[in-house]
Order: structure tokens, then C-alpha cells, then sequence
């Protein structure tokens, strides 16, 4: 009784200083900020006269679990601490997710949580304003989210690339726009405009602009994701500047702005179908469930015929139809197999000999959805991934 006239909470405490109601004082303006806050590792904060909130943030790549708490920092007295959780939405960290005192039972607080993949905020106040002295705060992860998000493919710089692991990168200076296809002409040109010269609309005005008149491309393989990309650099006052694109598309997958890579879209991948044919072939994931040998075009109707034409046409683009198709290639013999894979994702192969180099295209089962290109045994353009 005495406790509810006085305010207090089933441990004799006084009431918390600051808390939100329907939304005011939260999130706490202005608290002092830490950084990230590595799993399982204890962060130390001292509360104060002038600091009174503390916060550190995490990522989730993924759904994890989640048991954050805070506990006494050895030699240091202990302190009555309030842990507050907050997700970050499309208007900022708004209202707590959850809230922990520790209700008269200790000095310390914790949250247990199964939580979502986004970005996450830990505050630490006292339970009254007057309070001072220092804390540990910890946050465990348990769950595929506690990896880092994987990042940008290739680095955070444009020199990242050279030494990327992950990537096989080919080099090679271009001074005219002589000889340079009609596609990379235009890369050429919104490559220039990712710097100041944003009105830039031809491509001999892009070679005008550039120091030194020239500009350097970058074929940059992944042989993991079996994925090809096309960086175009150049310098602009002595600055690095640029974009990268997908393969042989003018889609911007990631600008150049003084060397460092932003509004990058990529991610490593690893292609389920393997880097090659002859991984794809050999794969013990993969189980075959048809194979013949086509070589005449009335072998195959409806998506067959238009999956066959489209492999064709990966070595020999001037094929006006099937029939055509099956004259250029190798004995014009063309290989027809379906697989299916453990996870039960099932595709079409369409593979030949050009010039005894092996060619053609896996689709996604019975679809004209190309899922890699098979150019001199290699997989280019792959969409399937693990």
C-alpha cells in the first residue's frame, strides 16, 4: 500500500526518471553515441551529469536471437540502469521496441528478443537522473543475422578492386572513342556524368573532359557468382571518378565519386550452377533427368526451340532461325539435358561446340529466363544463386 502512494514499484524503488508516454522523450534527443557494438563483447559507458543516455547500434543480416544486458564494470560501484531497444524505420528510431528494468530484483537490465533483419539501437539510462558512474553493456547474438552483411562486391574503393579476392579484374586504357561499341559509348558518356559534368551528352564531349583524355576499363570477373561487370574510371581535376555496370548492359550498379564506390547494389554470390560447365556437369547436387542430342530443328517445339535459339545465338548472333542456328555449330549437334538440383530447382541446358570450344545457355526448367551463359566453357550471367 505504502508503495502505491509513494509511487514506487514492487521493489521499494522510486519511480524512473524520464520515461516515455505515448511516444514523448523518446527516443531521448541528443544521447551519447558510441558506434557499433560488437557481439558479445562489453562496451563501457559512464553516466554523468551531462550524459545521462548512452546508445550503440547492430546490424542483423538476418532473423537472430537477441540478449542484450548490462552488468557492473569491475572495481566500479553499481548503478540502477534502464536498457531500451529500437529498430530503425523509414522516419527514424521512433518509439522503443522494448524496455527492460530490473523491477527491485538487481541493479541491472536485460532483453531477451527474436528479432527481424534491419538495423538496431541500445540506450542505457539510470533509473533516475541523479545517478552517475560507469556500466558495461553486451549484446549476444545467436542466428544467421549475427554475420555482417556481406557489403559491396567490390570494396569500398575503386583500388579495392585490384586486391579483391573475390574477383578477377582485366585492365586496359582507352584514349578514342574510335572503335568503342555503341553500348560502351554510352557507358562511356553516364560514366562522366556521375562526376561535375553532368551535362556531358556525347561521347567525344566525354573524352574532352576527362585529365588526359582518357579513361580506363576494367573487365571484372566473379568467378563465384560466375558474373561479369564493367568498370569505366577516369580523372576529373585529379580525382577518381566513374561507374560500374552490369555486364554487357548500361545498368549502373555503382558510382565513382573521388574514389570511393557508392549506391553500390552488389553483393558477393556464389552461382548454384558452379563457375563452369564442367563444374555444372560434375556437380553431385545436380541429378540428370533427360539428355538427347538435337540436330534437326523439328526436333523441338514451343519454349525448346525458342531456349535452343537463344544458346545458339550466345556464339553466333547473326542466326536467323533454328534451322540456320543448327548449320553453324559443331556437327550441328546440340545437347538437350535437364537437371534438377537437391533443392529441387530444375534447368534446361543447351550446349554445342563452336570452333571446339564449348557454348550455349542453362534456363531456369521450361523458361526463356536465362539462368548463366556458357561461353567457352565458362558461365557468364548467372542468376541462380545459392
Amino acid at each position: 500500500m505504502l508503495a502505491a502512494l509513494f509511487g514506487c514499484d514492487d521493489g521499494g524503488k522510486p519511480p524512473e526518471d524520464d520515461v516515455p508516454v505515448d511516444g514523448k522523450l523518446d527516443s531521448f534527443p541528443s544521447p551519447t553515441y558510441h558506434g557499433d557494438l560488437p557481439f558479445s563483447t562489453a562496451a563501457v559507458g559512464r553516466l554523468t551529469a551531462d550524459e545521462g543516455f548512452h546508445t550503440w547500434t547492430f546490424q542483423l543480416s538476418a532473423p537472430a536471437q537477441i540478449h542484450a544486458f548490462t552488468s557492473r564494470v569491475p572495481h566500479e560501484k553499481s548503478i540502477d540502469t534502464v536498457l531500451y531497444l529500437y529498430k530503425l524505420g523509414p522516419n527514424g528510431w521512433g518509439p522503443y521496441v522494448a524496455r527492460n528494468d530490473d523491477d527491485g530484483r538487481n541493479q541491472w537490465s536485460s532483453i531477451d528478443r527474436d528479432l527481424e533483419t534491419g538495423q538496431y539501437r541500445l540506450l542505457v539510462k539510470g533509473h533516475t537522473r541523479a545517478l552517475r558512474g560507469k556500466f558495461n553493456l553486451t549484446a549476444d547474438c545467436t542466428g544467421d543475422g549475427c554475420a555482417p552483411p556481406a557489403g559491396c562486391l567490390f570494396g569500398d574503393t575503386y583500388n579495392d578492386i585490384r586486391e579483391n579476392p573475390l574477383l578477377a579484374p582485366a585492365y586496359s586504357k582507352v584514349t578514342s572513342p574510335v572503335g568503342l561499341s555503341d553500348l560502351d559509348k554510352q557507358r562511356v558518356i553516364i560514366a562522366v556524368q556521375q562526376s561535375s559534368h553532368t551535362d556531358v551528352t556525347t561521347v567525344e564531349e566525354a573524352f574532352e573532359r576527362v585529365d588526359q583524355h582518357e579513361f580506363n576499363f576494367v573487365r571484372i570477373y566473379e568467378p563465384a557468382g560466375a558474373r561479369t561487370f564493367t568498370a569505366i574510371e577516369y580523372g576529373a581535376g585529379d580525382n577518381s571518378y566513374g561507374a560500374i555496370f552490369y555486364w554487357d548492359t548500361t545498368d549502373l550498379v555503382s558510382s565513382i565519386h573521388d574514389g570511393d564506390l557508392e549506391g553500390c547494389t552488389v553483393e558477393p554470390e556464389v552461382c548454384l550452377l558452379g563457375s563452369s560447365w564442367n563444374d555444372l556437369k560434375t556437380s553431385p547436387d545436380f541429378t540428370t533427368t533427360s539428355e538427347r542430342v538435337v540436330t534437326q530443328a523439328s526436333e523441338l517445339t514451343g519454349i525448346a526451340a525458342e531456349q535452343a535459339l537463344a544458346a545458339i545465338r550466345v556464339a553466333y548472333e547473326d542466326a536467323t532461325d533454328l534451322a540456320d542456328g543448327l548449320e553453324h555449330i559443331d556437327q550441328s549437334e546440340l545437347n538437350v539435358i535437364t537437371k534438377r538440383h537437391t533443392s529441387g530447382a530444375i534447368v534446361d541446358i543447351f550446349e554445342y561446340g563452336a570452333g571446339d570450344n564449348s557454348y550455349g545457355a542453362v534456363f531456369n526448367g521450361g523458361a526463356l529466363t536465362m539462368a548463366a551463359e556458357i561461353n567457352d566453357l565458362d558461365f557468364y550471367g548467372c542468376s541462380l544463386f545459392e
